[in-house]
């Protein structure tokens, strides 16, 4: 792992455990066992190191949901497949989950960050559109309608991960597929 490398995970570690704003630089420095001379050279602001996490973590979810997907198939095939690659992802993956929702719901973090960051899952987008244009998706603006499916969904990754509920396989099925009926036309 190069040093680059040791300070995300660290990075990552840290604001999941203690929050994006209690946890300063050199915090992050002790942690990756460097100094902060090191850590700035590669991150000169705190922001920065934060926006390149987040990033390689959009570049990550976006590389694992693709995997297989294939954009000749029917929305609502297209649909479910990708919802539940999100969903296996964050449910695999807690602290990738973790960071991701406190960054972007960060009221200090950089808007054109978090867009960015959204545009590694421009196909998500065009699921919708598509769904749209052959009146099988209810009309209106596609993020609102990627936000109600992602409020209901990803609260259940949420729940999860609190230890609330258990999601099982058949579960995930079966709520991406509540989703979709709340979506379809």
């Amino acid at each position: 792992m190069t040093k680059k490398e040791q300070i995300l995970q660290e990075t990552l570690q840290l604001i999941v455990s203690k929050g994006i704003h209690a946890t300063p630089m050199s915090e992050i420095a002790k942690a990756a066992h460097t100094g902060m001379g090191t850590i700035y050279n590669y991150f000169p602001t705190k922001e920065l190191l934060l926006n390149e996490l987040y990033f390689h973590l959009k570049r990550k979810e976006a590389q694992l949901i693709m995997e297989g997907y294939d954009d000749t198939k029917p929305v609502k095939q297209r649909f479910v497949y990708l919802w539940k690659k999100m969903m296996q992802y964050f449910l695999q993956e807690p602290l990738d989950f973790m960071f991701l929702e406190q960054f972007y719901y960060s009221p200090t973090i950089n808007p054109e960050a978090k867009h960015q960051g959204s545009l590694h899952l421009e196909v998500l987008d065009q699921v919708y559109t598509d769904g749209q244009a052959l009146e099988i998706i209810k009309p209106g603006a596609i993020r609102k309608w990627i936000g109600f499916t992602s409020g209901s969904l990803l609260a259940l990754v949420k729940l999860h991960h609190s230890q609330y509920i258990i999601i099982s396989e058949q579960d995930i099925e079966f709520f991406i597929q509540s989703a979709w009926d709340g979506c379809k036309a």
